[in-house]
């Protein structure tokens, strides 16, 4: 089954997957510079990475976010569920869309189990 990660934008990929790791999961995306990027820079460039084939790519498994708007405005677009009908997906604006929009702060991922390998 599939676990959920929420965390800051600031957490360093590595130790997102390290932590997970006690757990039986993993996160869904793996990077050269997963020692040094951060997960909030990643989904908003959308990154893609080593496990993209396995897992799909980082839009489809964020299943939430919290933004900042450059007028101060908080978006909070966190939910820690697959399917949310209830009004527009905004968080699949900001996914990308490399900070133009607004600064990621705040993210809601899928946390696939760790393979055994």
């Amino acid at each position: 089954s599939l676990g959920v990660l929420t965390c800051e934008a600031g957490c360093v990929l590595e130790n997102l997957d390290n932590y997970l790791e006690k757990f039986g999961h993993c996160v869904p995306l793996d990077l050269g510079a997963k020692g040094s990027c951060q997960i909030g820079g990643n989904v908003s460039t959308n990154a893609g990475g080593l496990r993209l084939l396995r897992y799909g790519s980082l839009r489809g498994n964020v299943l939430g976010l919290e933004a900042v708007l450059a007028d101060g405005t908080v978006v909070d677009s966190m939910s820690p569920l697959r399917k949310d009908n209830t009004g527009y997906d905004v968080k699949q604006l900001f996914i990308g869309s490399e900070g133009t929009l607004g600064v990621v702060t705040k993210v809601s991922l899928l946390a696939p189990i760790k393979p055994p390998f």
